[in-house]
């Protein structure tokens, strides 16, 4: 599956021809659908994103990663003019729910560091926290080589934190817990295809009628062990519904929340983001009330959107996600008198709002324009759009549009890998003026990588791309990263002999067409030409 794909295949409701029953007529958001979540992510661990069986380009790119970075910046100049800092002493956290592989977080940490300086230059600190529920994930990220240097200069750490569950964040390798009694300043908190994850409720309404639909989930080949962890890919499901009381949650927001849609809204399907509710009334009790809160997922802001809705689908990639609604998250925090941002125009992939909560209306006006010109205007969404139809024409662009397209995703690697080819087939009559520009893009590529694991080995590459284009000196420090990054190979070492054969040094030449030789004993003799050929290590 392309890491650009935002859904995978979808698993409809409706009554199966044949299987054996999991659960029936269960809520929602009590299904064992979300067990089985759980148990697919503790057991996949970073080989979810790894080998892109859960879709995350997305939301995990440079240009998202800016984006969210003008508008965490913009809330820390709101905080700092209005005297919103209360311990001068504690950093601002900022916490990532659902940090996943890393990518977003590494990307974010490197758009926001000249700002981080600067706020730290004013006396104020910012932390970034990358969670997640699942042990092996959170020991990945600790070993992380890419992530090490913020976690040294005390920007970065990570917490084992369980939304739903947990009611404070502790973080790892230090006495620090964020809660209600420690922490005083205001809190940011991040969630990409987070929300879409966790659990809902389906509700029907017709001719102003509420019912629940509740669930049955059914294996497709007979009898199947229900703690199996692959479950996910061998169910079907079928909704029924029935009437409910107006006190179904037993919980006043949520009730009052649910009644108003049903007096606005008729004849449709309504998904209601139960859990994202409960954890943003959660985070925000743990800060005392004052929060800044950005969420991407694909879903609904607006109940226009909501009107006419037919039974939802769960989207199957390994795990399950639901579109969300936005537009519930929306009016729960008005109601508790915050602001609320939402794209500017229906989003084609990807909804990122934008939640303000504790915060009087006139107090973050740069938070609000930050929104405004990262997100509202032109955004994620429009970005990842844009992307999937350049795609298409990538053997059409001339260098000078490869590289702008390059500069204008902040130095995308997954971008660079998609235009490769192209770049390949240009390189050889480049200027010496294209080249110059060609070589200040793939740094600034390679500055913003985040490695995991994936068979392209990204520093080859752009070693490779390099030598094609004459500058062997920067050719072999990539060679070198590669060899940092994947350890030795045959190739690599022998490209490296072929750098410092056409710098004239003969000597190390030889001694790494000789490593070369001990890797792979078939590989040829010199003189050389550089491969090229190199895809992957493994």
């Amino acid at each position: 599956m392309s890491a650009d794909k935002p859904v995978n295949d979808v698993m409809p409701g409706g009554k199966p021809d044949a299987g054996f029953p999991l659960e029936e007529q269960q809520r929602l958001s009590r299904s064992i659908l979300w067990e089985q979540q759980r148990r697919f992510f503790a057991a996949q661990g970073i080989d979810a994103w790894r080998k892109s069986i859960v879709p995350h380009y997305i939301s995990s790119n440079t240009f998202i990663a800016r984006s969210y970075s003008r508008v965490v910046s913009g809330f820390l100049r709101d905080c700092l003019a209005g005297g919103m800092i209360t311990n001068p002493g504690q950093p601002i956290y900022i916490v990532e729910l659902g940090a996943g592989s890393g990518r977003f977080a590494c990307h974010f940490l490197n758009a926001f560091q000249d700002s981080a300086e600067r706020f730290r230059q004013e006396g104020l600190r910012a932390r970034y926290v990358m969670t997640d529920f699942a042990s092996r994930t959170l020991d990945y990220w600790k070993t992380h080589p890419f992530l090490k240097s913020f976690v040294e200069r005390g920007r970065l750490a990570f917490a084992r934190f369980d939304a739903g569950q947990d009611s404070t964040i502790e973080i790892h390798g230090c006495r620090e817990t964020l809660a209600p009694d420690t922490l005083k300043n205001p809190l940011v908190v991040l969630a990409n295809y987070f929300f879409d994850s966790i659990p809902q409720d389906l509700f029907s309404i017709r001719n102003g009628e509420l019912h629940e639909q509740v669930i049955s989930v059914f294996a497709q080949n007979g009898v199947v062990d229900p703690d199996e962890p692959g479950l996910l890919d061998r169910i079907q499901i079928a909704f029924e519904g029935r009437p409910i009381r107006d006190d179904y949650y037993g919980e006043r927001e949520l009730d009052e929340l649910l009644q108003d849609y049903r007096c606005r809204l008729e004849d449709t399907f309504l998904l209601f983001p139960c859990a994202a509710i409960r954890c943003i009334r959660d985070l925000n009790r743990l800060c005392g009330g004052r929060m800044l809160l950005l969420a991407a997922d694909q879903g609904y802001s607006s109940e226009e959107e909501l009107a006419m809705q037919k039974e939802p689908v769960f989207n199957r990639h390994g795990s399950i996600s639901m579109m969300v609604n936005y537009d519930a998250l929306g009016k729960f925090v008005a109601r508790r008198g915050g602001q609320v941002s939402h794209p500017a125009h229906r989003p084609a992939s990807l909804n990122v709002s934008c939640f303000l909560l504790g915060f009087p209306a006139n107090a973050t006006p740069e938070t609000l324009r930050a929104y405004e010109d990262a997100i509202a205007r032109f955004g994620p969404d429009d970005f990842f759009t844009l992307k999937k139809g350049i795609e298409k024409m990538y053997e059409t662009l001339s260098l000078p549009q490869i590289l702008a397209y390059l500069r204008f995703s902040g130095g995308d690697a997954h971008l660079f890998l998609g235009v490769l080819p192209a770049l390949l087939r240009l390189v050889d009559s480049c200027s010496a003026e294209e080249r110059e520009d060609m070589r200040r893009v793939l740094r600034q590529v390679w500055e913003n990588y985040y490695p995991i694991g994936e068979e392209l080995d990204l520093a080859f590459q752009i070693g490779v791309l390099l030598y094609r284009a004459g500058l062997y000196r920067d050719a072999l420090e990539f060679f070198r990263q590669s060899q940092r990054v994947y350890g030795p190979h045959a190739c690599t070492s022998y490209d490296m002999g072929m750098c410092h054969y056409m710098l004239g040094d003969r000597e190390s030449a030889q001694a790494c067409v000789n490593e070369a030789r001990r890797l792979d004993p078939d590989c040829e003799e010199a003189p050389w030409n550089i491969s090229g050929e190199q895809a992957s290590h493994g």
